[in-house]
């Protein structure tokens, strides 16, 4: 009874500590049940696969590529063979690391995002064109863009009213020639045996990005949908950048 009351305490405080830091994590790229095994690793010692598997309610399959993540990124390491155990690396270690990462890419974007735009603005020549797009005309401007004579589409998609048949096919089309990448929001489905499509948990907006424009889509307060169009090479090569980080942190698969 003594150690069943324990099991519980214990995974009740594992909750508690993911509920707390969940949505700070999921803004660099952690996801909850990366974070609750971690924690139950460093809290119960060495387990195996299996034993985690049991532990969080997760399929045996499916928890491998979750391990496999936190062993690159320097949390846990595997010990033995037949089985393999897995062991929390120690917790001091793990945020000196996570806060390496959160500079570097801090810095990252201040020297590819902030520090451009500031020169831009801060430009007296107006030399770039920028459009403002209604909700009524989003999407025939999504077409205009995907018939771009381009070498690369980089396409975003968080919202689920921007999806229909017209835009898939558009871009199956043109991924038979070109560069075409999809990231979706995992609420979004695409049946495609065509497209290259990653998943994210969340994302700010959407956009696509084509070698010569940019279209960010966002939602206004009232939920309506709002576009911003532009073809200056600054805002393009920001996109890319950004859209280039997100591809690296997105993911093959829903789970």
């Amino acid at each position: 009874m003594y150690k069943e009351n324990k099991n519980v305490n214990m995974s009740q405080n594992i909750d508690d500590i993911v509920s707390k830091i969940g949505n700070i994590a999921r803004a660099f790229g952690i996801t909850r049940n990366e974070l609750k095994l971690y924690f139950l690793l460093l809290l119960n010692g060495k387990m195996t696969a299996k034993e985690l598997s049991d532990k969080v309610n997760i399929s045996y399959t499916k928890i491998y590529p979750i391990l496999t993540k936190l062993e690159g990124r320097g949390w846990i390491r595997r010990i033995g063979k037949r089985p393999s155990y897995y062991v929390a690396n120690p917790i001091r270690e793990v945020w000196e690391n996570v806060k390496k990462n959160i500079s570097d890419a801090l810095d990252k974007v201040e020297r590819e995002l902030i520090l451009p735009i500031s020169v831009l603005l801060s430009s007296q020549t107006s030399f770039y064109n920028i459009a403002l797009v209604q909700q009524d005309n989003i999407a025939q401007t999504l077409k205009q863009i995907l018939a771009e004579n381009s070498s690369k589409y980089y396409v975003a998609i968080s919202f689920k009213e921007l999806i229909s048949d017209d835009l898939i096919k558009i871009l199956e089309a043109n991924s038979y020639k070109y560069d075409v990448r999809v990231i979706l929001t995992k609420n979004i489905n695409i049946e495609s045996n065509v497209l290259n499509i990653k998943y994210l948990d969340s994302m700010f907006g959407s956009g696509i990005i084509t070698s010569n424009s940019i279209f960010l889509i966002i939602k206004t307060q009232g939920n309506m949908l709002l576009g911003m169009f532009s073809n200056h090479i600054y805002f393009v090569e920001i996109g890319k950048v950004y859209f280039e980080y997100l591809w690296e942190k997105a993911d093959k698969s829903k789970e």
